[in-house]
Order: C-alpha cells, then sequence, then structure tokens
C-alpha cells in the first residue's frame, strides 16, 4: 500500500479481485476514487461507499492503487476493513469485510 501527503491507512485491505471490480465500476463511471463514509445504522454507525469526490475534511490515501476519501467519522471503522469480490450467489459483486453489522 502506498499513500500520498495526507496520509496512509495501513490496516485497510482490497483484495486483487475487488481492485479489479472497483477500477472497472471507476473506469465506467470516470470517477477517480471512492469515498467510505459513516451511515446511522441500527446499533451505530455503519460504512456507507460512493464514488463522490473527497469533502474538505476526507482524509485522501491510496489503498492496493485505488484512491479513497474517508471521512472522518468512518476513520475508526474503516480502518479494520476489506474490500473483497464476492462471485457466489446470484449478483457478484463488493463485500465489506470487518464492517459493522450488528442488525
Amino acid at each position: 500500500m502506498t499513500g500520498d501527503s495526507k496520509g496512509e491507512m495501513e490496516s485497510m485491505m482490497i483484495a486483487d479481485e475487488a481492485k479489479q471490480y472497483i477500477q472497472s465500476i471507476l473506469d465506467e463511471q470516470k470517477a477517480e476514487g471512492l469515498r467510505i463514509y459513516a451511515v446511522a445504522g441500527c446499533c451505530g454507525p455503519q460504512i456507507g461507499l460512493s464514488l463522490d469526490a473527497p469533502e474538505a475534511a476526507d482524509e485522501v490515501t491510496d489503498v492496493n492503487g485505488i484512491r479513497l476519501a474517508i471521512s472522518s467519522d468512518a476513520k475508526e471503522a474503516a480502518s479494520s476493513l476489506t474490500l473483497d469480490f464476492d462471485a457466489q450467489g446470484e449478483q457478484p459483486g463488493l463485500v465489506m469485510v470487518g464492517a459493522p453489522n450488528c442488525c
């Protein structure tokens, strides 16, 4: 993992299959990266992902070649997050391993 001038998240990971999937979406949508933010959940903050541009207070970093903007309220939860790709099931897609899930 490499970082930029605003910092680097050592713990967060993006699996190679997830990287390929995310990169294809970024290319298709002409987006520069993902934004990770917190949303209200049934038992505390949950993690959300979007293609939105970074906000002024976000920490911008690079994980496995993918640019991430992480909101300050999601930073703690995102630090133990792994983005992976699940090819099983009816709709293959991105999964967030280690995301808060208590509902």
